[in-house]
């Protein structure tokens, strides 16, 4: 058995309010994995007619090699809510989350979240999934995180806790709706996964696509060992799964610190998202000062690239020492031993200055 504690911890994300709580009034503090995987009693879902198509979760564990994804894994393809757009992996809400405002959810979608919550700790789970998917099917899931578990803090003593514990783990593991799996992980960050190795395999493993290591992410940091193994997945993602693992990893170690300069701004979207995250919490302008090696003069170009692209984000205006730092860059990069990716960097950084 398992309960929500009504001491709330500060949750995972940046519009989540809430997080996951330790059971007090229980013999155990996690649900086991076998638990989890059981019937709710009672359970009013029927068995399917036609076999059901292949999870999403099931799709990442088949494509896994090596404890990771390769680097071409897709999701099936997925339209943008209401747009059509063609989104990659991750790209839909790593847009939201930078560069739109955040939005709140109407009176129809806040009674549609609530009946599909119910109907899950009621353990009618086909009911819940029916209006889970609707509810996806008009808003994205980062957008409801407050709602959903401020929603179940607040009625807390009305929910059964165990069915709508296991009832996230269906979501995560069954659901062929991207929105779907995300709502699961919102409502599963609520219960502890730390001590439980199963729950902790389902959140690394669904976080190794970019499409939900946010919401991995959010669970993670609530763990006794989050920062490592937010590092860990850190290095596994390419997309923006890396870009948000990023903006969430504590450099805590020399390891960490290193890695950051040498690899952090290396993604598959855009270097300008982690740049400047990279330049601070790398150490790199102390490195710069002390005379890098020339693999650290390439970790630290790169990143320059990124601050001095402000397209997407702000770099390297926010910055009080700009101009020295591209400076020092400068006098070091004549000690140099030359590389091609150098010059376009050189040249930028002067016409900054000038």
């Amino acid at each position: 058995m398992v309960s929500i504690n009504p001491e709330i911890m500060n949750g995972g994300g940046p519009l989540s309010k809430t997080g996951y709580v330790e059971p007090e009034d229980v013999k155990s503090a996690e649900v086991s994995a076998a638990e989890a995987a059981a019937p709710a009693e009672p359970l009013t879902r029927q068995a399917p007619e036609e076999p059901k198509p292949q999870s999403l979760y099931e799709a990442i564990l088949a494509a896994k090699v090596d404890d990771e994804l390769p680097r071409d894994f897709s999701l099936p393809s997925a339209e943008e809510i209401g747009s059509g757009i063609k989104w990659a992996d991750g790209a839909g809400d790593g847009v939201y989350l930078y560069h739109m405002q955040p939005t709140e959810l109407s009176d129809a979608g806040l009674e549609l979240m609530e009946r599909a919550v119910m109907a899950a700790s009621d353990g009618d789970y086909e009911k819940a999934d029916a209006l889970f998917e609707e509810l996806g099917a008009g808003i994205r899931a980062i957008s409801a995180i407050d709602d959903i578990q401020t929603f179940v803090m607040e009625h807390k003593e009305e929910i059964n806790a165990p069915n709508l514990h296991r009832y996230s783990i269906h979501l995560i593991t069954e659901s062929a709706g991207r929105e779907s799996v995300k709502f699961g992980l919102s409502i599963l960050e609520l219960f502890s996964t730390k001590n439980n190795a199963y729950f902790r395999d389902v959140v690394k493993n669904v976080g190794l696509c970019d499409e939900f290591t946010l919401f991995s992410l959010f669970i993670m940091k609530l763990w006794d060992d989050g920062n490592e193994e937010i590092f860990k997945l850190a290095q596994k993602v390419h997309g923006w799964g890396r870009i948000h693992a990023i903006e969430r990893l504590k450099p805590e170690t020399d390891e960490i610190k290193r890695w950051l300069l040498l690899d952090g701004v290396h993604n598959d979207v855009m270097p300008a998202y982690s740049a400047l995250t990279c330049w601070e919490d790398s150490d790199a302008w102390s490195v710069l000062q002390a005379g890098p090696t020339r693999e650290e003069f390439s970790g630290i170009r790169d990143i320059i690239e990124g601050l001095m692209d402000e397209g997407p984000v702000l770099g390297i205006s926010t910055l009080d020492n700009d101009k020295e730092i591209l400076g020092k860059f400068l006098e070091v990069a004549e000690t140099m031993d030359p590389e091609p990716e150098d010059e376009a960097v050189i040249k930028g950084a002067e016409a900054y200055i000038s």
